[in-house]
């Protein structure tokens, strides 16, 4: 689908019935959004000739659009940095359990596992730069994964048409495929209690003098229904069992107490210097590579319109940087708890 949209010389708006129908159905039956999802690309994308599936010299792509390696390297790296942040899913839950008891010394193990389990992610993400060139992955590779979301200046102002022929069919605005999709991401964020707020709807290419619509949900809310459902509904469940930071907030008054606390804040400053490593990919692979010229390009519709305005834009249609670093401040922010509510 995305390649029959960004394969030509300009954007296809209107999606014939051969690729809308099965993709349609296909969709209906995964509980994801007829686009190319972060599910999609990453999670349901591979072969691995081990068990390990963090080794990334054992992962293999299934599909590409480019055919290039640093394409299959993108996608790869991220399923190593999901497996690896699986083993501590079972841990955090238990830490979840624990706030009932009271059990500080549970909780605490479990955080300072999530740390070096964070640290270990941030370790995967660096290897980006081993097999993915920032020029063929901003030129040649990401006008692939846009979608039709906040895309008026390249070339869909009204998103894609999705024809099921004998005259129906429906117009749809979707994000395309981002890491923001990432079940394991926000599940750090939510047994960390971290909170955003952004709406990731800030689009350079809208009027500056526009009247403001109504308020969306915050931008991480609404990716989830561009997750599995198994994903979403999992995330649901984690939101409800307790809140690891409301309990580190708690007056302390014990060395037990404030280990506790500690761990927790450590943990916090694991993901924000994760989401740093993050802003540096982010440089590198889009914002330096949108200053330079490239001749080796043979699709650019959805890069060339983000390249021409001030702020550059996401895949998944956010306005990028500003995005990124509000996010990253919002997780600092969760560790810092103000006055000493030592007892």
């Amino acid at each position: 689908m995305h390649a029959y949209v960004w394969g030509g010389e300009k954007a296809e708006e209107v999606l014939p019935p051969a690729i809308s129908v099965p993709l349609l159905r296909v969709s209906q039956h995964l509980e994801v959004p007829p686009v190319a999802t972060y599910a999609g690309l990453n999670l349901w994308n591979f072969l691995s000739t081990t068990d390990d599936f963090t080794d990334l010299e054992s992962l293999e792509s299934l599909h590409t659009f480019t055919g290039t390696k640093d394409e299959a390297w993108f996608y790869l790296v991220s399923v190593a940095m999901e497996a690896q942040g699986a083993r501590i899913i079972t841990d955090m839950l238990n830490a979840l359990e624990s706030i009932k008891s009271r059990d500080y010394g549970t909780i605490t193990r479990a955080l300072d596992d999530l740390s070096a389990n964070i640290r270990k992610i941030g370790a995967l993400l660096e290897r980006m730069y081993e097999h993915c060139d920032p020029m063929v992955f901003f030129y040649e590779i990401r006008p692939f994964l846009a979608g039709s979301k906040n895309m008026a200046a390249a070339g869909l102002p009204n998103g894609i048409f999705y024809d099921e022929g004998n005259g129906r069919g429906s117009w749809q605005q979707l994000r395309g495929g981002s890491n923001g999709q990432s079940s394991l991401i926000q599940f750090l964020d939510i047994v960390l209690g971290v909170e955003h707020t952004s709406e990731g709807n800030s689009n350079p290419h809208a009027s500056k003098s526009a009247p403001s619509p109504a308020k969306a949900p915050a931008f991480h809310e609404e990716v989830r229904s561009y997750m599995p459902g198994p994903h979403k509904r999992f995330l649901e469940h984690v939101s409800r069992m307790g809140s690891i930071r409301e309990f580190a907030r708690l007056p302390s008054s014990t060395v037990e107490q404030d280990r506790f606390r500690e761990a927790y804040q450590v943990a916090t400053k694991s993901m924000t210097e994760f989401r740093n490593k993050h802003l540096q990919i982010v440089t590198r692979y889009i914002v330096l590579p949108s200053k330079r010229s490239y001749g080796g390009a043979k699709v650019d519709l959805a890069s060339t319109s983000a390249v021409k305005d001030e702020q550059l834009t996401g895949t998944g249609g956010t306005a990028l940087m500003p995005f990124l670093k509000q996010t990253r401040d919002e997780t600092l922010q969760a560790g810092q708890f103000g006055r000493d509510t030592r007892n």
